[in-house]
């Protein structure tokens, strides 16, 4: 019988960064996933922006957070010999009002290094007409499925995947065995799936549902991500990926005519190009109702720990807080921060 010290089940994007963190830690781990089920991270833009528009506040952690995110996506580019992570700037035209919050803020040395600039004319034309145009830096996106199916390609490569499912029932999580693999501890990095795990009611997870479309609109700039009620990320060959939604009953990765048709119709009011919708996806996103991540040890199974939570801006927790999950992992006694923390729902 194998031996592994960790096994982790799911490979989004949280898994995936978690694996190669232990991999490269030299610890012996593997990769239960199925490939049945459905991860948002294939179908999701992958974006990052460092500011929160609706306040205009910095993103949580983004000081911390960024830094870690873009060593981490350059390393495995290395590592897997593709690139798939692309720094961005981002547009997002202002009213009246917002010029003179975000001029405020440039004169804020926290805030300086994310705004670039703000315009009087939109560098990009022709797109909604404002009052200003706010051009953010440190912003991105990462190719999700690319990255996500090198990551599989190496993991196969290395033996560390097994394409199953890990069914959740009480004699897995006791006897610490799984298809001839003894393993010391296990890690759920299911996503959205953790709604129906029996042993984590106690996480108070919100999933949701979000649509994008992908459109070819040969007359639009590709050097800026814009975003205003919608985003408008350009992933090459004139293409865009363009989103999204949310919506909470409809917890299917299946895509909707009225999802499609909300998304056409904020694009038509920020962008006056003709374009043509090529593809349309749809993905639950494993939402927190306090919308942070959630790492930790199951209260009463010492062996079992949970990596999840990761939201709309999992590209950029993933790869900070799988550090943190891998420190849990391997030191005794290493202590989470109590916003994150599993504990915080007991």
């Amino acid at each position: 019988m194998k031996q592994k010290e960790v096994l982790i089940v799911g490979q989004g994007l949280a898994g995936t960064l978690l694996a190669f963190e232990l991999h490269f830690a030299g610890v012996e781990v593997c990769i239960v996933n199925n490939p049945q089920k459905s991860t948002a991270m294939r179908v999701a833009a992958g974006m990052v922006n460092p500011l929160v528009f609706k306040r205009m506040t910095k993103s949580w952690m983004v000081d911390d957070l960024l830094s870690v995110m873009k060593k981490r996506y350059q390393e495995l580019e290395e590592v897997l010999g593709e690139r798939f992570y692309f720094n961005l700037p981002m547009i997002k035209p202002l009213s009246e009002q917002e010029t003179e919050l975000w001029q405020q803020r440039k004169t804020d040395e926290k805030f300086a290094p994310f705004i670039q600039e703000i315009c009087e004319s939109s560098p990009v034309q022709p797109i909604f007409e404002a009052n200003a145009y706010g051009i953010v830096r440190g912003s991105g996106y990462l190719k999700t499925g690319l990255f996500l199916d090198a990551a599989k390609r190496f993991f196969q490569e290395n033996e560390l995947l097994i394409e199953a499912d890990f069914p959740a029932s009480q004699s897995n999580f006791s006897d610490r065995v799984f298809q001839d693999i003894r393993y010391n501890k296990i890690v759920f990095c299911e996503g959205h799936y953790l709604k129906s795990h029996p042993l984590f009611d106690l996480v108070r997870l919100q999933p949701a549902k979000g649509e994008v479309l992908q459109i070819y609109a040969p007359e639009l700039s590709e050097e800026y991500i814009i975003n205003r009620r919608v985003f408008v990320l350009p992933i090459g060959d004139h293409r865009f990926k363009v989103g999204s939604t949310y919506e909470w009953k409809d917890l299917t990765d299946r895509p909707t005519e009225e999802g499609k048709n909300s998304i056409v119709d904020r694009l038509k009011d920020l962008i006056h190009v003709d374009f043509t919708v090529e593809a349309h996806w749809a993905g639950v996103r494993p939402t927190v109702t306090d919308r942070r991540p959630v790492l930790g040890k199951h209260p009463e199974f010492n062996h079992i720990y949970l990596f999840n939570g990761l939201g709309t801006k999992g590209v950029m927790l993933a790869p900070y807080f799988a550090k943190e999950m891998k420190a849990l992992l391997i030191h005794h006694n290493y202590t989470i921060d109590k916003e994150v923390d599993l504990n915080r729902f007991l």
